[in-house]
């Protein structure tokens, strides 16, 4: 999606807000109308933003019953819970301000926020501290049962 540029960041955001509307709406069939019609102004006006080729994917995707917009959490598709090779996974962090698309089921993919966390370079540098320092600890356990196990 790298023909839409720098505007590829507002409409991620339009399009997940438009989901989350279009949720709501659909949730909604009991409640008042005043809230449903400013519910239907704001979806018309995101609609009105979006380009229409992303329009067109989105409703082809919730004509089929499937979520448009999904969450990458833990390196697993909110839509069709597929999990990412690793590989498109780094792309998909390194890109995470424009907008991607799902390889296997092709919704509107981005990251939840604990799960960019999880991806940031300082996260990274802890999780490698504690694998190393554990890496040690049974390293040292070892050795002791080693020597035990020759002085004998």
């Amino acid at each position: 999606m790298k023909r839409f540029g720098n505007q590829s960041k507002k409409i991620a955001r339009w399009l997940r807000e438009l989901s989350d509307l279009d949720l709501d709406l659909n949730s909604r069939s009991h409640t008042p109308e005043t809230g449903n019609r400013a519910i239907a102004e704001r979806i018309n006006v995101l609609r009105g933003l979006i380009p229409t080729s992303m329009l067109r994917h989105y409703d082809h995707l919730k004509a089929r019953g499937k979520r448009s917009v999904a969450p990458v959490t833990r390196g697993v598709c909110g839509n069709c819970h597929l999990a990412f090779p690793s590989g498109v996974l780094a792309d998909l962090r390194r890109t995470s301000e424009t907008l991607n698309l799902c390889i296997n089921c092709g919704a509107f993919v981005y990251f939840a926020e604990e799960d960019f966390a999880n991806g940031s370079k300082e996260a990274v540098r802890e999780r490698r501290k504690k694998v190393q320092s554990n890496r040690g600890v049974r390293r040292s356990a070892g050795r002791k049962r080693s020597q035990r196990g020759r002085s004998t």
